[in-house]
């Protein structure tokens, strides 16, 4: 059972991944995103309309770094846990809040948000 879990936790993950890298190459090619493309990504991803237009709307304010982006996932974690922490949420009470948004574990924000700080470290 614990097996079964860990596979499935493996998987939310990847579909995060890919949902962002879908919403990215969306504002990178000025697509708009009607309601079609909710649609879709809601069916595809199983995230809803609001959460789909919520990260749309960070990315395509964020369109200019897009191209330098290697993980858009960190990022927007990074992105959402600072907004979250900016209206008053602790730390853990903004990862927790990620990562019931994105149906995935405290500790996988945690580690991803991370890797933006130290990429930010590195730049500076």
């Amino acid at each position: 059972m614990l097996r079964y879990e860990l596979l499935e936790g493996v998987i939310r993950m990847s579909d995060n991944k890919l949902f962002l890298e879908e919403l990215k190459y969306l504002v990178e090619n000025e697509l708009s995103l009607n309601e079609y493309l909710i649609d879709q990504l809601e069916e595809r991803f199983n995230k809803n309309p609001f959460l789909i237009t919520q990260i749309y709307q960070i990315l395509v304010k964020n369109k200019p770094l897009l191209p330098f982006l290697n993980d858009v996932e960190s990022v927007v974690y990074d992105y959402i846990v600072n907004e979250e922490m900016f209206n008053d949420k602790t730390y853990y009470g903004a990862t927790l809040f990620v990562a019931e948004l994105f149906d995935t574990t405290q500790t996988y924000i945690k580690c991803k948000v991370s890797q933006t700080s130290k990429m930010i470290k590195k730049i500076s």
